[in-house]
């Protein structure tokens, strides 16, 4: 799983086919990282997961919801 979802290569997606997004603090590979915790099972909701790493993230909750809603679909669609 570490090498399909390389933290460069997703960061380089997103950088290449976001349209109206962008990266300041909040990194597109620690949206799919967090994501991958609740498609596993590890947690129950994006919320849990958000405050097992939240020090790790060092950004605000609504920062991670705002970033997870404004996906863009090309950037979704996209391959490396």
């Amino acid at each position: 799983m570490e090498r399909v979802l390389n933290t460069e290569q997703l960061d380089s997606i997103f950088e290449n086919h976001a349209k109206s997004q962008y990266t300041r603090e909040l990194l597109f590979s620690s949206i799919v990282d967090l994501m991958s915790l609740v498609v596993c099972g590890i947690y129950p909701s994006v919320n849990a997961a958000y405050r097992a790493k939240a020090s790790e993230l060092n950004v605000s909750r609504t920062a991670v919801y705002d970033k997870l809603n404004g996906i863009e679909l090309d950037v979704s669609a996209a391959r490396r």
